[in-house]
């Protein structure tokens, strides 16, 4: 080969010719004197420019990305609303990306004009490897924008799609009060509790309790360590500004994962207005979380017409909500107060009615008096079943009257209202709580477990939920479980001392130093009760002491500690006549009220092995109306009906 062949092989038009499109300077071979590599020309970037100008390439690829792109932004938001599968919006955009190299190639190769549709000739003096080179050039430009485009189009098409895959777990966050007055506060934190308690009734969607979310209120927190703190897929915020009669509301949804926004909506509405707004919020979340409803679960996931028409009874309401959550017996005091001054202002406030019988059937443990458990068990009753009357749906008033029932012993129907009340409000946690001691009563301690479980996990930053179930643990002899979660409560706030599951584990495994020094450090045992105690570890570790330490028992004053209180002690300490005895007096002086003062939990622990194997146990069991539960409900585990005059054998 010549040299000015090897040269003309160099350059853009290298035909072999000498002319003005083959000529290289001396040493082409080589390279350039402008530094150019040998094989480009310095004017092949224009050259391919003015190329792709005459092919009108670019134009078609404007046009092809801007019709792309409106159709991903329509079928994202017509295919979904359509209901129509998933797949579909993946499929539009996948069908758009293969189609745009189709229409660069097109472009290419074809022109437009008035003549019609035409090949579009090379230039004349384009050589066969000019042609190829540009051909190549075209092929990695078109690869670039195509990726460019696949780009855009997932973003705006199919991330929008995966971002609107069905959620069923959300967490509602305290709105922020906006109002520049501290004191407004209820009225933010009412509005997020009621569009909470809305979606709390969606069967499907999972919803973190009140407390959980609201341990957020007033931080700067990343809302996708929100979504792994809660356990949720998505998360409620949003913003209350109230000024006389005008309220402002913002909602935003977001992604925990992703951390971006699913939805967001401003309203501008009157006060009176507010309880529409709610429901528009809640409903626009169950369309965005794609969560599919039943016809008959409809009625459970709407509210078919607002709790109150009076604005100030509702805000009196939302005060006494504020104010019943921190306990207390004061301020379930003024909880009761403010929930009357609702109802004198609208007399058909069901769910001030509602929230009137929790405060009175959690009194009686806050009050000094006692004996009183009865007077505020009458008064929660009449406002729960007034609740009831104007709305049958209040899962809160099922629950407290079920709540009732059991602490009155009348177990057939507390079973029935738990479940109805968890059926209404699956995702409120206190239903579970409450239902999960019945079962304990009963001797269902597996199914016990699961409902505590259930309770916890719906609520897990509540220190009396993480209580409850070290407590069914206990029970279930599982120590090592219970102890972990004690010391959780413990974390939580709750005092280790008031509920003693350490002091019964250390006797359990014999540590009786330790099990007597707690003991006695129980918070709410009396002074005078606290030396029986230490005794009782002592006669423990010591069986030659049980007749002495028994004895003295039997003797304390009934006005400081009745004898019922004591039926634990006397079981680990294997008095099971004596305990069949004191149950037995019990009954012959007031067979009405056993079950306020009874611990029946006591007959389903280790230690009550031998008292629930015991022939009398059944005969026992069957006048406190608990074998009618078993044959509806089912025995206790490890026992099952007895044969004859026996209505129950236990393992």
């Amino acid at each position: 080969m010549g040299l000015a062949q090897i040269a003309d092989s160099w350059t853009i038009g290298g035909t072999g010719n000498t002319g003005s499109h083959g000529a290289v300077s001396a040493g082409g071979a080589i390279g350039q004197r402008d530094g150019t590599p040998p094989g480009i020309d310095s004017s092949k970037p224009m050259a391919f420019l003015s190329e792709l100008k005459r092919r009108r390439v670019g134009k078609v690829a404007i046009g092809y990305g801007a019709v792309a792109w409106m159709v991903t932004e329509a079928s994202s938001v017509v295919l979904p609303a359509l209901r129509l599968p998933e797949w579909t919006v993946t499929f539009v955009v996948v069908f758009l990306l293969v189609g745009f190299p189709v229409a660069m190639v097109m472009a290419w190769v074809f022109d437009v004009g008035p003549q019609g549709i035409k090949r579009t000739a090379p230039l004349s003096d384009e050589s066969a490897s000019m042609q190829l080179r540009l051909r190549i050039a075209y092929a990695v430009v078109v690869m670039l924008l195509m990726a460019g485009l696949g780009y855009l189009l997932y973003e705006r098409g199919l991330g929008r799609a995966v971002a609107g895959e069905r959620h069923g777990s959300i967490a509602v966050l305290p709105f922020t009060n906006l109002s520049g007055d501290a004191s407004k506060d209820y009225f933010s934190d009412g509005m997020s509790e009621e569009l909470l308690n809305l979606l709390a009734r969606v069967p499907g969607l999972q919803v973190a309790s009140r407390t959980s979310a609201f341990a957020y209120k007033g931080r700067k927190v990343d809302i996708r360590q929100v979504g792994r703190d809660l356990g949720v897929e998505t998360v409620l915020e949003g913003s209350v500004r109230q000024a006389g009669e005008q309220v402002r509301i913002t909602a935003q949804l977001i992604d925990t994962e992703t951390g971006f926004h699913l939805w967001s909506e401003t309203y501008d509405r009157q006060l009176a207005d507010i309880f529409q707004v709610q429901d528009e919020i809640a409903g626009a979340i169950v369309d965005r979380l794609r969560i599919q409803l039943a016809p008959q679960e409809q009625q459970l996931a709407q509210r078919t017409r607002a709790p109150t028409q009076n604005v100030e009874a509702y805000e009196l309401y939302l005060k006494g909500q504020a104010v019943w959550k921190k306990r207390g017996e004061d301020n379930l005091k003024r909880a009761i107060d403010l929930y009357q001054s609702a109802l004198t202002r609208d007399p058909a406030f069901a769910r001030a009615h509602a929230a009137l019988a929790s405060a009175y059937v959690v009194m009686p443990g806050y009050t000094k008096e006692q004996g009183d458990e009865e007077k505020f068990f009458r008064l929660a009753e009449t406002s729960a079943r007034q609740a009831l009357v104007l709305d049958p749906n209040i899962g809160e008033a099922h629950a407290v009257l079920a709540q009732i029932n059991s602490d009155r012993g009348d177990f057939l129907d507390a079973e029935s209202g738990f479940f109805f009340a968890i059926s209404l409000e699956p995702n409120d946690p206190t239903p579970h709580h409450w239902y999960s001691i019945l079962l304990s009563k009963v001797g269902r301690l597996q199914a016990a477990l699961n409902q505590a479980k259930r309770a916890y996990e719906l609520d897990p930053s509540s220190a009396v939920l993480a209580a409850n179930l070290a407590n069914t643990l206990l029970q279930l002899g599982q120590n090592d479980e219970a102890l972990k979660f004690a010391n959780l409560a413990a974390n939580l706030g709750l005092n280790k001392k008031r509920f003693g599951i350490e002091a019964a584990i250390a006797m359990r495994q014999g540590n009786w130093d330790v099990a007597r020094r707690l003991i006695t450090e129980m918070d709410g045992m009396p002074d005078e009760i606290k030396p029986y105690a230490a005794r009782f570890v002592d006669a423990l570790a010591d069986p030659k002491l049980r007749p002495e330490v028994v004895a003295s028992m039997r003797k304390i004053d009934p006005e400081i500690a009745p004898q019922l209180l004591f039926i634990a002690p006397y079981l680990q300490l294997g008095e099971v006549d004596l305990v069949y005895q004191i149950l037995e007096d019990e009954l012959r002086r007031d067979s009405n009220d056993w079950a306020s003062t009874w611990d029946l939990a006591h007959a389903w622990s280790p230690e009550g092995r031998q008292f629930r194997n015991d022939k009398r146990f059944g005969a026992l069991a069957e006048r406190i109306g608990m074998v009618d539960y078993w044959k509806q409900y089912g025995y206790p585990d490890g026992c099952r009906a007895g044969t004859g005059d026996v209505a129950i054998v236990c393992s």
